[in-house]
């Protein structure tokens, strides 16, 4: 007879519930990631950090976990702690396009251009319609002076995105420095199209339209670009530019002076509002800016040359005379400065000073006319009528 067995299977257990320990752990980490989250919003960093870096290890192969931290860490400015959860990350979890773009702003910010662009290249290989990595590339590109690749990766993100603005506006940029103004006020037109009260591209094409001759529209532009944005000594400069070039004198005096209160120490500034200051004939509050500008750069020929023509009209002749000599000094060639020096002998009666100066000028420089016509001037003068005809016809272009 077969005895009894003894069951072990006969007290009924709680069937266990597969995930209920991946929950848990998904809940704190969840957990964790909120608590990081408020103390950032109360601007408690540091322990914001400290709360992710726990989230990570419950979770290591959670990608935007890792990534939160990595970004909080930059914010930061602790760029090598980022770079190592970085590099920590893609050993986790592998390479992704997203981890290796914010792995090579991690290394532009440390200054590693070479590692910058190995990670971005492979961010690209793996994602090449992403057009952060190749704006990212084109920044890195920029600073180190490969402008022409840098507006390949533009045009790539461009392409990836017609309405990426920032891809557009960067474009603008390289072509500018490229010397593409028409085409980079292509691009700035296009940002307008994209966001039509944007100060930053308004101030850009008023730049372009600026550089390109046309100043009646890069006024309006620039005027807009005041309406809708923060004033800023560039904008106000290159307002005053424009004004300058309509003969609006006394406008491009206030904005001088307004981008001058934004940036007193720009000697630029300074000078470019003296010389506005003269056109208006303030020439003794000219002569204030000039010298404070002489201060900061004694050896400019045009500010010196500038300097002369104030004395010319305040009747300073030998002042005039100082600052001409020491423009020439430091520019022999300059025919600006040759031509007042020139002048300014002839105003106070060196007729024979005036014209060896011209005489060695054109044996150098035959083509100048002001120069033989202020020739012919001097033979005038001197009551040489045949030579002074002679000379008149050169600077008419009559030989």
């Amino acid at each position: 007879m077969q005895g009894l067995t003894k069951e072990t299977g006969l007290k009924q257990r709680l069937p266990v519930v597969k995930g209920t320990s991946e929950v848990r752990t998904a809940l704190k980490t969840l957990g964790y990631r909120f608590a990081g989250g408020l103390l950032v919003l109360f601007g408690r960093s540091e322990r914001a950090v400290s709360m992710l870096g726990k989230a990570v290890e419950r979770d290591k192969r959670n990608l935007k976990l890792r990534l939160d931290l990595a970004q909080l860490l930059i914010r930061q400015g602790r760029t090598s702690d980022a770079i190592y959860q970085l590099q920590k990350t893609v050993l986790t979890i592998g390479p992704n396009p997203n981890l290796l773009y914010w792995l090579g702003e991690a290394y532009s910010l440390e200054g590693n251009q070479k590692a910058t662009l190995q990670v971005l290249d492979r961010a690209g290989s793996m994602a090449p319609a992403n057009p952060e990595v190749w704006k990212a590339k084109a920044r890195v590109l920029r600073q180190q002076g490969e402008l022409t690749d840098a507006l390949a990766c533009l045009e790539r993100a461009a392409a990836a995105n017609p309405r990426d603005f920032g891809a557009l506006n960067d474009k603008g940029f390289v072509l500018m420095e490229l010397g593409r103004t028409e085409d980079a006020l292509i691009c700035f037109e296009g940002c307008l199209r994209l966001r039509s009260r944007d100060a930053g591209a308004l101030a850009n094409k008023g730049i372009c339209l600026g550089k390109l001759g046309r100043y009646f529209e890069a006024m309006i532009s620039l005027k807009s670009a005041l309406k809708f944005g923060p004033p800023t000594d560039v904008l106000y400069n290159n307002l005053a530019v424009a004004l300058s070039n309509l003969s609006c004198y006394p406008e491009a005096v206030d904005a001088y002076q307004k981008a001058l209160e934004l940036a007193p120490e720009d000697w630029e500034v300074m000078s470019n509002l003296a010389a506005a200051l003269g056109k208006c004939g303030r020439f003794e509050e000219a002569l204030v800016y000039f010298d404070r500008v002489l201060q900061a750069n004694s050896t400019d020929p045009l500010v010196l040359n500038n300097v002369g023509q104030c004395f010319e009209e305040l009747n300073r002749m030998d002042r005039a005379l100082i600052c001409y000599r020491q423009a020439l000094s430091i520019e022999p060639g300059n025919r600006t400065v040759i031509f007042n020096l020139g002048a300014c002998l002839i105003a106070l009666g060196r007729l024979e000073e005036s014209r060896e100066l011209m005489f060695t000028h054109l044996t150098q420089d035959n083509g100048d006319r002001k120069a033989w016509g202020l020739l012919g001037e001097i033979y005038d003068k001197l009551s040489q009528y045949d030579l002074a005809v002679d000379c008149y016809n050169k600077a008419l272009g009559l030989e």
